[in-house]
This record gives C-alpha cells, sequence and structure tokens, in this order.
C-alpha cells in the first residue's frame, strides 16, 4: 500500500540497479519536466514504492521553458511508444510559472503550453511560481494572500529548514537536488498534499499565471499514488 505521510528515504543507487524490461510493465507513466535535477530525482523516488514491473515511472528532465517541455513531452511519449509497443497511459509536464509574464511573448508562450498539453491529452503540474514551493508546503503552511516570487520561496525554504534540529546552518542553493532527503527526513508528504489543495482552493478561479502562490504537484503525487496503490492491491 502506498504511503501518504512521511516519505520514503531516497535511495537513488537501487532506482538505478533496477532491471529495465519495459514491454512487460503493465502501465507507462510519463513525467516531463522543467528543471534537470532535482524535479526528476523527486519523483523517481516513487520507484521505492512500485511493485516490480508493473507502472513502469519514467521522470524526464529538459532544462526549457513551458512551451518547450510540452514539446519535448510529445518526442518522449513517441520514443517510449516505440520502445514499448504499447500506448503510454499516462503523460504529465511539470513546470513553473517563474517570469513567464515578463511580456507578452513569454505570456503567450506560457498560454499555448496549456493548449498544447490539452490537446495531446497530458496532464500539467504547474507551480507558480516555482516547484520549491510544493517542498515548501511538506515543512510549513503558506499563506494563499501573500504574493510568493521564488526568490522569497528559496529563503522561506531555508529559513524554515533551519528550524530543525540539525540543519541551524543549512544554506539552499538552487539546483542542488540534497534538499531532496531533507524534506524525506523532516517533511510531511500528507502535509504537503493538504496544504496545496487548501491554495488551490482559496486561488479560486484564477488563471495560473496568477495564482501566486498555488501547485498542481500534489494532484500528479496524488494520481501516481493512487497507481501505486491499485497495482499494490493483493486480495491475499
Amino acid at each position: 500500500m502506498a504511503r501518504k505521510g512521511k516519505l520514503n528515504k531516497f535511495e537513488e543507487s537501487e532506482l538505478e540497479e533496477r532491471p529495465i524490461r519495459i514491454k512487460k510493465y503493465k502501465f507507462l507513466f510519463l513525467i516531463v519536466c522543467e528543471d534537470e535535477s532535482t524535479e526528476p530525482k523527486y519523483f523517481s523516488n516513487f520507484k521505492n514504492q512500485i511493485p516490480e514491473e508493473t507502472i513502469f515511472l519514467k521522470p524526464v528532465g529538459t532544462g526549457r521553458k513551458p512551451k518547450g517541455i510540452v514539446e519535448r513531452a510529445i518526442v518522449e511519449k513517441q520514443l517510449l511508444e516505440k520502445e514499448s509497443k504499447k500506448t503510454v497511459d499516462k503523460v504529465w509536464v511539470v513546470f513553473d510559472k517563474d517570469d513567464e509574464d515578463f511580456n507578452q511573448t513569454t505570456i503567450n508562450n506560457f498560454e499555448i503550453a496549456f493548449e498544447i498539453a490539452k490537446q495531446e491529452n497530458f496532464e500539467i503540474a504547474y507551480s507558480n511560481e516555482a516547484f520549491e514551493l510544493w517542498l515548501l508546503l511538506h515543512l510549513t503552511e503558506v499563506d494563499a494572500n501573500v504574493a510568493l516570487p521564488r526568490a522569497e520561496i528559496y529563503a522561506l525554504l531555508q529559513e524554515t529548514i533551519r528550524t530543525f534540529e540539525g540543519y541551524k546552518t543549512f544554506e539552499y542553493k538552487h539546483g542542488n537536488a540534497s534538499i531532496l532527503q531533507i524534506i524525506y527526513e523532516i517533511g510531511s508528504q500528507e502535509d504537503a498534499i493538504n496544504r496545496a489543495v487548501r491554495l488551490l482552493q482559496l486561488q479560486g478561479v484564477k488563471a495560473p499565471i496568477e495564482a501566486n502562490p498555488s501547485t498542481k504537484v500534489h494532484i500528479l503525487v496524488t494520481d501516481l499514488l493512487e497507481w501505486i496503490t491499485y497495482f499494490s492491491y493483493n486480495p491475499d
């Protein structure tokens, strides 16, 4: 049974050693991310909870902007289907608002990313402004009425972690995936989901580019956990 409270300890070596026989997997789950390090490693850790040869989970980092991420997802889906000779069951794209409202061109590209994803039946897990908001929600509540620029999210993440014993001198460096181990040790996935749900509800009908702070990463995580639970079911 998948767990929704404390996260499992991050053990990257185990993930790398698991044999890959894609054709034998029952369900293909593709996640294409903006970040090339932290986000793919975060989602890869869920492999520890997946029964062998049930869900083939493939997180991909791109280093691209939202429109480029969705376009890359189209390519990754085609490649995975060709390799497995199966239809990819789920495709999620993960990206941030960041400075996508910088000018009309970036706003248009952000909106086009949503349009293409909808056309391709891709699910979107965006964060406004940054994925680190999702990590922060593992540790503390966030005021829905106070916009959080990404620099403030980074600062809050560092400040909050420093309140925990053993992390008094912690310094957060953007892009350093070692933050994940700390989140696994002191954070709560269940609390993060509940907090993200409340944030999204309080943002009401605001468009994603305006809904600061908010994230939909919890919807992706919940979806993945439900599939893990489904394939973990043993009537005996």
